[in-house]
């Protein structure tokens, strides 16, 4: 079961939907397509400031995400995904091969 304060961090799973990849895509001048490689059972401190505004996609591999209170949720290859609520502590990869994580947000302007 999924603690209550991570219910805005689950997967929707439809019968009919299709495994969502942003690898490769073109994207437009105003969008930025970043990929995040993290070796298996490595971990990195969550950084607001690298993740806001950002729609993130598990191209490979399992990404746990624990939050300041302890709870934590693993999302597999296909999930999708905002890190925006509650506030994650750490992204880890407790799996045995590399996570991949894609992370599209918009170009934030000179300044």
């Amino acid at each position: 079961m999924i603690p209550a304060a991570l219910a805005c961090l689950t997967e929707v799973d439809t019968p009919d939907a299709q495994e969502l990849s942003l690898l490769g895509t073109r994207l437009p001048p105003h969008l930025r397509l970043r990929t995040v490689v993290l070796p298996a059972g490595d971990a990195v401190a969550f950084q607001r400031a690298d993740w806001v505004d950002t729609l993130v996609v598990v191209e490979l591999g399992e990404l746990d995400i624990e939050c300041d209170d302890g709870t934590h949720v693993t999302f597999r290859t296909g999930a999708v995904l905002v890190l925006d609520l509650p506030e994650p502590r750490w992204l880890r990869n407790p799996g045995d091969g590399p996570l991949v994580l894609s992370a599209l947000s918009r170009r934030r302007p000179p300044g």
